[in-house]
């Protein structure tokens, strides 16, 4: 059998932690990057980690995560090799192959997926069709040349120093105009008003938004601005719900968004009285930290902005619990003032570089 003598490494994040906000987005991105099956898992031990019940716990839950077959196509590298004697009865138990790094391992890695048939996934935990789409999303970022970090994201961790990318994240009721809303920003931030440029908006309050779309604006004089449209979580009618809820989760993080909460005025509904309460259990944190209760429609209200809070006791409790934080648009205006404004709200503003 002749071999090709390429081959690609995909180095993992620790999908041990227990501690990790997004821990089934780590596998759907290693699926994705691996589709339509790893050939081979290396799992590579360090001395502090070498005793047995570490190593053990490790491979079963390896098993949890790909299957019982998966130690079949696995290699235990460690890199002592003194470790090896003690550990060479796991070998047996796991259907498992032991080794140290040394300057033939790629050759003998090529070997062992020659010696078994390939590895295949059951997809029994994830749909294979959302793995397919993370496929095809990484794809599209590396093919327009912007770097991956090791969550398969454009550019750095969200949570590494230097990062340029900020997210504007609009979250919110069906029909409450956040695709509208998010177009607004875009065309005021530079994007071109095409609409191979936009999100798709249409003035109904029937759900038009159905997945996680991202938009990036290029900011000439600071960073990148990345807006995030997003369906709505709370419909119980949402297809692949929790796959959007993953998706948005990678951009709606502490250290490098804000949350606008886009809410229709003159149309505040009793079920968005305790919306904010729901959204922060989806996403796992208190985005009231950093959200931004965004009023569309503004440009019908007779009252000033102020007075209709007020005199809204459910508006006014939202309101206070985003630290007072609220601005009016009006995504039929042409005027980038209301931009500006709006992002002044931003909270920590005056630290942030993207603006």
């Amino acid at each position: 059998m002749e071999m090709n003598n390429t081959f690609k490494i995909i180095k993992t994040p620790d999908l041990f932690e227990k501690e990790h906000p997004n821990p089934d987005q780590l596998i759907i991105d290693f699926l994705a990057h691996c589709h339509p099956s790893p050939d081979l898992f290396i799992l590579a031990i360090d001395t502090e980690n070498s005793e047995e019940e570490k190593v053990v716990d490790q491979i079963k839950q390896l098993q949890e995560f790909f299957g019982e077959n998966s130690t079949e196509h696995l290699v235990i590298l460690f890199e002592d090799i003194k470790r090896l004697p003690s550990h060479d009865h796991l070998k047996k138990k796991f259907k498992t192959r032991l080794a140290t790094a040394n300057e033939n391992l790629s050759v003998e890695c090529k070997k062992w997926c020659s010696d078994r048939p390939r590895f295949v996934y059951d997809y029994k935990n994830y749909s294979e069709d959302v793995v397919k789409r993370r496929k095809a999303a990484l794809e599209k970022i590396s093919q327009n040349g912007d770097p991956l970090d090791q969550h398969g994201r454009k550019g750095n961790s969200v949570s590494e120093a230097g990062d340029d990318i900020f997210n504007i994240v609009l979250l919110g009721l069906s029909g409450t105009g956040k695709s509208a809303s998010a177009n607004t920003i875009l065309t005021a931030l530079g994007t071109k008003n095409e609409s191979k440029h936009l999100f798709k908006s249409e003035a109904n309050s029937m759900m038009t938004t159905t997945r996680c779309e991202v938009k990036y604006v290029k900011n000439s004089s600071r960073g990148r601005v990345r807006l995030v449209d997003t369906p709505d979580f709370l419909d119980d009618t949402l297809e692949d719900a929790q796959a959007q809820v993953d998706e948005c989760k990678k951009y709606c993080q502490r250290e490098q968004c804000v949350v606008l909460l886009v809410v229709q005025a003159g149309r505040f509904t009793e079920s968005e009285r305790d919306i904010l309460p729901k959204l922060e259990d989806v996403l796992g944190w208190k985005i009231r930290e950093k959200t931004i209760v965004l009023l569309t429609h503004g440009e019908e209200l007779e009252e000033s902005l102020d007075d209709y809070v007020r005199a809204q006791a459910g508006l006014l409790n939202l309101v206070e619990q985003c630290g007072g934080r609220y601005h009016r648009f009006n995504n039929k205006s042409k005027k980038n003032k209301q931009v500006r404004k709006l992002i002044k709200k931003i909270p920590n503003y005056e630290h942030s570089s993207q603006f």
